[in-house]
Order: structure tokens, then C-alpha cells, then sequence
């Protein structure tokens, strides 16, 4: 079994801190880097040995059972053998008792992160009285639980009792509160609700080990920066010059460095409608063909309804999610839906009069519209690889002027080329009426709307339609 090939890799001993794994870790991984005209195979290495020895858990079953154990997720020993040749498999090894986790958040900030960096803190936590020990319980000599005798007239009962004086642990003992001095390292690039464990600094417990200190990094809100995984998000202001000609712009950023962000020459800003911080609600868009079929392709279900939304959400939330529809067809009242890609369905359209059919999009045929003009690598970096980064994408709203004199009208024109609407209406025409575009906002405009009053339906009137979706 060989457990200390990684420590060599890394070039530290095998009780080495996870302090001193961590720095040998960043100063191999400087010098060795591709980038930097480091030997590929030999970082890949150097990742590799950290990914493992990084992690309490993982460097756990290495340190006893070498890289079979971490592999498998258990540290092997000679038992196995026996248990597996004895029909009943890999048997679990006992593990020892340990206390409860000690819980507690911690609050970080995005500029934390990106830098990494650590804290100091103190808490309190319960250990064993080592001058007075652990002693068994005199009272119930060991057990945890004492017998008790209880007389209901002619009948006696004899009921177990947890006892008292232990607790039920069968021990007794003194616990003494004492301060612990903790150096958390927050790593760069760290998620919010990342763990960052200290073995065995929980309260002392007399039959097992110390439960752990586990903080939990609570990520703050930013005033400017937003965070997607590894990816940073900023929106700026740039006027509708700056986004046909260009600019230049300054930008702090989070670890402390000064960027000139400059567009590329001939390059247009064009507005992004996309939105990559909104959570994604599981909706597909469709593509709609009037009097079309897709006959040749089977039936995966009919629902005797044509409420667009209501199939919609079935494929998209509800009991068809997952089993791969990619296009329904309505007709008479019912709807078929039809398991199938977007390209099949496409390729097995037919005419069929009355019928309408709804194809999925294919998600790549949208993918234009989503791309965004970002700063590479300059994101936050990768956890487990705190020497690459993500990207800064920057969504830029375009601020258009308030007027243009006409008499630059003909020099923009020339510019940028002719409009795309010719109006062909002549105002000397009776049936024509010249109107001038105002701006409103569309919120106040509808505080002015008036629904009519709904008449109550009467008795025995159409009620709700009933929707049911039928496998075929």
C-alpha cells in the first residue's frame, strides 16, 4: 500500500498541516504552471495530489488506505478478503465515536474571495477534566441504565431505567470550558456555503473523539459585483457614440488591481436582452406552424385539451418533463405530444390541414442573443484551481440622446446607412393621419384602465375545463 507518494509530490511530510499543504501546494503549482512554461503532466500532477490532500475527508482514507481507498471510498484492510470470500462482501470497518459539529456561519465578502484571506477567531468549547478522568459510573456500574422494580398490587414489574447520575453513558466525568484561538483560511474563488473544517475542536465527549468545528461561508452582497459560479457580472452605462465608435473606461476591481477596459476597434456595443442572473424556470420556447404534422413520428401521450399553456407546462414542469417531447400537435380538441428531437420533428413536418404544430427550439439556435462582451480570465478564481479564473462580463445599457438637431439627420443617415421603414402614405390622402410618437410609461397609462364588471355566471352555467393527459 502506498500512502505517501502524493506528500512527495507536494514535497511535504506526512503529518504535514493543512497550512503547510496548502502553501506548497500554491508555490509548486507557480513555478510549474503551462503557462509559465511548466511541464503539463507534472501540474496535472501537482492538482491532483492537492485535490486529495487538500480534503480533510479524501486525505483521511489515503493517509490508510492509499489512493485504492480513496478511489473506493473505503480504507480496505484485511478483513475485506475474508468477507468477500465469505459470499458477503466489502464489509463497513467500525469508526470510532466522535462528538457533535460546532456549526457557525461566517460572514465573507465577494473582495475576500477573490483575494482570499483569513481570520482570527475565538470561541469556547467544553473538554474533559484530565485531572479527574473518566471514571465508570457508580451508580449504575457501567451500564448506562439501572433496573427498577415497580409493585402494581399482586403483579411486579421489572422496567430499564436510563440512569441518572451518567446520563445513559455508563461514565462519569468533568467538563471544564477552555478558549480556542482558530486562523480560518478563507480560499480564493470559495462558493457561498463552503465548509471549511477543524478536526476534533468540538466539545471533548469520554467514549469517542471531538466532533468538528465546521464554519460555513455566508457571501455578502456586493454594491456593483455579481456573482455566477466562477463568473462576475457589472453593468455600465455608455453612451450610443461610445457604442458606435468605442471607448475606454476605468474599473477598481475586487482584488485591488486598476483595469482600462477598451472595446475593440470597429466593434458595436448592441444591447443584450439576456438576462444570465435570472433563475432558470424550466420554460422552453416553441416555434409554431399552422396547418402542419409530424404523423410518421409515435405518440408518447394525448391530452384531451388544446389550452396552449397548460400543455406547455406539462412538458416543461409537470408529468411529461423528461421524457423527451420535442413537439406536440393540436387537432379536434385533443393535443399529441410526440417524443422525438427538435431536428426529427423539423424533418417529419408535413401539411395536414387544421392541425397545428409546436416544435421545442433547439437551445443552441438562441444562443446569439446571449453573448455578452466580458473581460477574460479576469473572474474569480477557480477553487480548486486558484490559478485560473473565470470571466468578468460587463452588460452595457446604452443611453440614446434626448434629440438630434435635423440638420445632422442627413450626415447620420449617410452614416449609418438608409432607414429600415419608407412611409408610401400620402397625407393629402383623406383615409391617412399623420401621428407623432409621445413618450409614457406604460404602468401609469394602465392605472387608467376601467375592466368592465364581470356579470355573475348563472347555475349550471360552462364551468372549468377539465384537463387530463392520457399515455398511449
Amino acid at each position: 500500500m502506498d500512502n505517501s507518494k502524493l506528500y512527495e509530490t507536494l514535497g511535504v511530510e506526512k503529518g504535514a498541516s493543512a497550512d503547510v499543504i496548502r502553501k506548497a501546494y500554491r508555490k509548486l503549482a507557480v513555478k510549474n504552471h503551462p503557462d509559465k512554461g511548466g511541464d503539463p503532466a507534472l501540474f496535472k500532477d501537482i492538482q491532483s495530489a492537492y485535490d486529495i490532500l487538500g480534503d480533510e475527508r479524501k486525505r483521511e482514507l489515503y493517509d490508510q488506505g492509499g489512493m485504492e481507498a480513496v478511489e473506493g471510498g473505503d480504507s480496505g484492510g484485511p478483513g475485506d478478503i475474508f468477507d468477500a470470500l465469505g459470499g458477503r462482501g466489502r464489509r463497513q470497518q467500525s469508526r470510532t465515536k466522535k462528538g457533535e459539529n460546532m456549526v457557525h456561519p461566517l460572514k465573507v465578502t465577494l473582495d475576500q474571495i477573490m483575494k482570499g484571506s483569513a481570520r482570527t477567531l475565538r470561541l469556547t468549547r467544553k473538554v474533559i477534566d484530565k485531572q479527574k478522568g473518566v471514571e465508570q459510573c457508580t451508580s449504575c456500574g457501567g451500564r448506562g441504565a439501572k433496573i427498577q422494580t415497580i409493585r402494581m398490587g399482586p403483579m411486579i414489574q421489572q422496567v430499564q431505567k436510563t440512569c441518572d447520575a451518567c446520563g445513559g453513558t455508563g461514565m462519569t466525568y468533568r467538563q471544564q470550558k477552555v478558549q480556542e484561538t482558530l486562523e480560518v483560511h478563507i480560499p480564493k474563488g470559495a462558493p457561498d456555503g463552503h465548509k471549511i473544517h477543524f478536526s476534533e475542536k468540538a466539545d471533548e465527549i469520554p467514549d469517542g473523539e471531538a466532533g468538528d468545528v465546521v464554519f460555513v461561508l455566508q457571501e455578502q452582497p456586493h454594491a456593483d459585483y455579481k456573482r455566477k459560479g466562477d463568473d462576475l457580472f457589472i453593468e455600465r452605462d455608455i453612451s450610443l457614440s461610445e457604442a458606435l465608435t468605442g471607448f475606454a473606461m476605468d474599473l477598481n476591481h475586487l482584488d485591488g488591481r486598476k483595469l482600462k477596459i477598451t472595446s475593440a476597434p470597429g466593434d458595436v456595443i448592441k444591447p443584450v436582452a439576456f438576462d444570465p442572473l435570472a433563475e432558470a424556470d424550466g420554460e422552453s420556447m416553441w416555434d409554431q406552424f399552422e396547418n402542419c404534422d409530424c404523423p410518421s413520428l409515435d405518440n408518447a401521450a394525448v391530452a384531451e385539451t388544446e389550452d396552449l399553456n397548460v400543455c406547455k407546462k406539462a412538458v416543461s414542469k409537470g408529468q411529461l418533463k423528461g421524457k423527451g417531447i420535442g413537439c406536440f400537435v393540436q387537432k379536434g380538441g385533443k393535443t399529441v405530444f410526440k417524443q422525438c428531437t427538435t431536428q426529427q420533428a423539423m424533418d417529419a413536418k408535413v401539411s395536414s390541414s387544421g392541425s397545428t404544430l409546436y416544435v421545442i427550439q433547439d437551445a443552441d439556435s438562441s444562443k446569439d442573443t446571449r453573448v455578452m462582451k466580458c473581460v477574460k480570465d479576469a473572474g474569480l478564481p477557480r477553487l480548486k484551481a486558484p490559478f485560473e479564473n473565470g470571466n468578468l462580463f460587463i452588460k452595457f445599457n446604452i443611453e440614446f440622446p434626448a434629440s438630434v438637431p435635423p440638420s445632422a439627420a442627413k450626415e447620420l443617415l449617410a452614416l449609418l446607412g438608409p432607414p429600415k421603414h419608407k412611409s408610401v402614405y400620402s397625407t393629402d390622402d383623406d383615409n391617412v393621419e399623420e401621428v407623432e410618437l409621445s413618450a409614457m410609461d406604460p404602468v401609469v397609462s394602465y392605472k387608467d384602465y376601467q375592466p368592465a364588471e364581470e356579470e355573475d355566471e348563472e347555475e349550471g352555467g360552462a364551468g372549468g375545463q377539465r384537463v387530463q393527459c392520457a399515455q398511449q
